[in-house]
């Protein structure tokens, strides 16, 4: 699966909401062409092994993003991620 696709399945998949079980919210705020305002990321980069796969991919708001990346607790929140992705994906195959 290439990357754009796989990026288009986890914004279909996430329905417009950030897929992090903890964000404690994301913003209302929309892009300019009306989307809620979220970033597609890898929970494991792809320099260590992580795949163009909706199953490894998640859909977040900017603070939850920021948080995976540089926050104190990311190690953490990617286990938390990496289970939310495959849990998502699995069901939004079996719709």
């Amino acid at each position: 699966m290439r990357i754009s696709q796989a990026r288009e399945a986890v914004l279909i998949r996430c329905d417009g909401r950030c897929e992090n079980p903890r964000c404690p919210g994301q913003p209302d705020d929309l892009t300019d062409d009306g989307r809620p305002i979220l970033e597609v990321d890898h929970v494991e980069e792809i320099a260590a092994g992580g795949r163009d796969h909706p199953s490894q991919m998640v859909a977040l708001c900017p603070n939850c993003h920021a948080v995976k990346t540089r926050g104190r607790t990311r190690e953490a929140l990617r286990g938390v991620l990496a289970q939310a992705a495959r849990d998502k994906h699995a069901a939004w195959l079996l719709r």
